[in-house]
C-alpha cells in the first residue's frame, strides 16, 4: 500500500478538519495515515450532503464551495497529478458507487 503525503497551509488543513468525521479526524491530527478513499469520501460528502438532505441542488452546493472544490482539487492533484478533476466528477455518488483506484494511505501536513 502507498502512502501518499500531502502538506497543506493553515486554513487548507483547518477547512479539512471541519470536513471529516470524528475518527478522521483525530486521525488528522494526529498523523495517522489516512485510508485514502474514506478521507476523500468524507470530503466528498461534506461538500454535496445539503443536497442528498434536500435543501440546497447540486448547482448552488458547486457555487457556494468553491474553497472546498479547490482543496479536493489540490488534494486529487497530488494523487492523480494528471487528473486534479478525477473527484469532482464524482460528487454525488454513493459509497457503493465512488472509485478510487489508488490502493493508499494518506498523510496530512500542516504547513
Amino acid at each position: 500500500m502507498e502512502i501518499c503525503k500531502i502538506t497543506l497551509d493553515s486554513k487548507q488543513y483547518d477547512l479539512l478538519k471541519s470536513m471529516l468525521n470524528c475518527d478522521r479526524r483525530s486521525d488528522l491530527i494526529r498523523k495517522i495515515p489516512i485510508n485514502g478513499k474514506e478521507l476523500l469520501y468524507d470530503m466528498i460528502h461534506e461538500i454535496y450532503s445539503p443536497v442528498t438532505d434536500g435543501w440546497s441542488t447540486r448547482e448552488i452546493v458547486l457555487n457556494e464551495s468553491a474553497d472546498a472544490l479547490n482543496l479536493l482539487r489540490f488534494m486529487t492533484k497530488q494523487i492523480f497529478p494528471n487528473d486534479e478533476y478525477y473527484f469532482v466528477r464524482q460528487i454525488g455518488r454513493k459509497w457503493a458507487n465512488f472509485r478510487f483506484e489508488k490502493d493508499c494511505k494518506i498523510i496530512i501536513y500542516k504547513n
